[in-house]
């Protein structure tokens, strides 16, 4: 296998030794770094990836225009990022980087936790802009409670970086250093869950509010919908109108997490409900396809659900609940009643059993209770 040196690229390009030796450090052109005749390190290319990588950076770039390249990341300033971060998100929508397409959901995520990366940034960053030091610090901004913000971040830098190395931007020997700045989790995650009488607190707080007849009615069918099928805030979003069979007593539930289709029962109470509300729903807003629209006869989004439903929840007395919390009520009262345990695995989407396990909350005073009738 024949291997090129700085001076061999150097001649070939003709450029200095020292603009060279700088693309390999920067990771601009890919590289290893070897012990020559003197025992000193020194970086080395094979010959076939040189040529590859020559024919796609350098085929008819002028010897002055080199200087002016700035998609190195070393050069980049944060235009340039910002720039080349709207084609990595597409590469996420379509699957060009991964094989497969992410969520609109995962891409939003990657968006928003980039952004706030740059954000957080000084205002002099260090270069290149995606660094190890720069990662560190970044992540070393915000205190050990945001855990989810910490790794939400991680994960789009490295998906980022994953994008760079495919374009030869930059060394997977960095993106294998970053890996060492993985969050962990030191502080437990703050779970919630409501149990069945807190639910009926719910209902009543709903029966009572200033809410028009079709805001009480919503605010029900969405918290009955939630607590009886454990679909993810997402699912619900995305749920059209065709997917819910109210003969069949079937709700289908297409591309949720990990794009994975499913489909979930509807139990009596739910299609009472579901009756009530699509009712009156069809009857007047007619213009969209998404089963549940809001007050503002909009389609859902997964914020604006979550904050409905603290607002409802917070009325009734109850904090920090979250559509996630209903998702692990669902579990957990099901589970109380005896439910099999791999029944609601397979109606909650997971994978491993050990999540669905990890979503039940029972209390030790529910225990004690149950004890008493054994």
């Amino acid at each position: 296998m024949n291997y090129m040196t700085a001076i061999d690229i150097a001649r070939d390009l003709k450029l200095g030794k020292h603009t060279i030796l700088k693309y390999f450090r920067e990771g601009f052109l890919p590289s290893k770094q070897v012990y020559n005749s003197q025992n000193k390190l020194t970086y080395v290319i094979e010959e076939d990836k040189y040529q590859t990588w020559k024919a796609k950076h350098f085929k008819g770039i002028k010897v002055t225009e080199i200087n002016k390249f700035k998609s190195h990341l070393r050069e980049a300033s944060l235009e340039k990022i910002k720039e080349l971060s709207l084609e990595w998100l597409d590469w996420c929508k379509t699957g060009k980087l991964t094989g497969r397409p992410l969520s609109p959901r995962t891409v939003e995520i990657y968006r928003t936790y980039f952004k706030l990366y740059l954000d957080t940034l000084p205002n002099y960053p260090e270069r290149p802009i995606i660094s190890i030091n720069n990662l560190r610090n970044v992540l070393g901004t915000f205190s050990p409670e945001r855990f989810s913000t910490k790794r939400n971040i991680y994960d789009s830098i490295m998906s980022f970086s994953k994008y760079l190395i495919e374009l030869e931007f930059q060394d997977e020997s960095l993106r294998d250093k970053m890996k060492k700045l993985k969050p962990k989790r030191f502080i437990p995650a703050k779970k919630t869950s409501i149990t069945e009488k807190e639910l009926q607190k719910i209902y009543s707080y709903i029966e009572t509010s200033l809410n028009s007849d079709y805001g009480k009615l919503l605010n029900k069918t969405l918290i009955c919908f939630l607590i009886n099928t454990g679909l993810r805030a997402s699912e619900l979003c995305n749920l059209k109108l065709e997917d819910v069979d109210l003969n069949r007593k079937r709700i289908y539930v297409w591309l949720g997490k990990g794009n994975k289709n499913r489909i979930v029962g509807i139990n009596e109470e739910l299609y009472n409900q579901l009756t009530a509300y699509l009712k009156i729903r069809l009857e007047f807003y007619n213009n969209f396809s998404n089963c549940f629209l809001s007050n503002a006869k909009k389609p859902f989004e997964v914020v604006a659900l979550g904050r409905k439903i603290r607002r409802i929840t917070d009325g009734a007395g109850l904090k920090n609940i979250s559509p996630h919390s209903l998702r692990r009520s669902f579990v957990t009262i099901n589970s109380a009643k005896g439910k099999p345990l791999n029944h609601l695995r397979i109606a909650c989407g997971h994978a491993d059993i050990t999540t669905t396990q990890s979503y039940c909350m029972t209390t030790v005073e529910e225990v004690v209770e149950a004890m008493a009738e054994w």
